[in-house]
């Protein structure tokens, strides 16, 4: 199922093998994949490239490319993905940026598009995992309503379970 969503300034649109470019140079920065021990290579970003598009087309979940209107650039990745956490499954809004373009709005506006999109196709609740030492991203869930729950282990790392109710019907 392919997705575009378009808001003021962003579209959020399912990833091509011709963002690799733009990719790898997100992958590669230290401050948005912060907990990989070793850098992103090229190689390494086309194969996440390549799974994170294998993700896209089953059920309307998969991150997808955020996409500046104007210039057409990649800056980060924005989508909804299904977790299996200790209680139960849950569907996950996750978000990143290239750091060049944190701290203007990006995130929230990228995040609110998935939120609504969510809500359209039915869906009652989001959960976002965040870092439990990441302010930025629990200031944007804060932005989109989003409300901390709990705190648990995910990948390894300390984590809390932000949350939030939407107005559809369970699909």
């Amino acid at each position: 199922m392919s997705l575009r969503l378009r808001t003021p300034r962003l579209t959020v649109r399912d990833y091509t093998a011709a963002d690799l470019d733009d990719v790898a140079e997100i992958l590669a920065d230290p401050d948005v994949f912060w907990w990989v021990k070793e850098p992103f290579t090229r190689e390494r970003a086309r194969l996440w490239l390549a799974e994170e598009m294998g993700y896209m087309g089953r059920d309307g979940t998969g991150r997808r490319a955020v996409v500046l209107r104007q210039s057409r650039k990649v800056i980060g990745g924005a989508g909804l993905v299904w977790r299996e956490l200790d209680s139960g499954r849950e569907i996950e809004l996750g978000y990143h940026l290239h750091h060049a373009y944190w701290g203007q709005g990006y995130a929230t506006e990228a995040g609110r598009a998935c939120l609504d999109y969510a809500c359209r196709r039915g869906r009652r609740r989001v959960v976002s995992l965040i870092y439990i030492d990441n302010p930025r991203s629990e200031a944007v869930a804060r932005r989109l309503g989003m409300s901390p729950e709990s705190e648990l282990v995910w990948a390894g790392l300390p984590h809390r379970l932000w949350a939030v109710e939407l107005g559809g019907a369970q699909g």
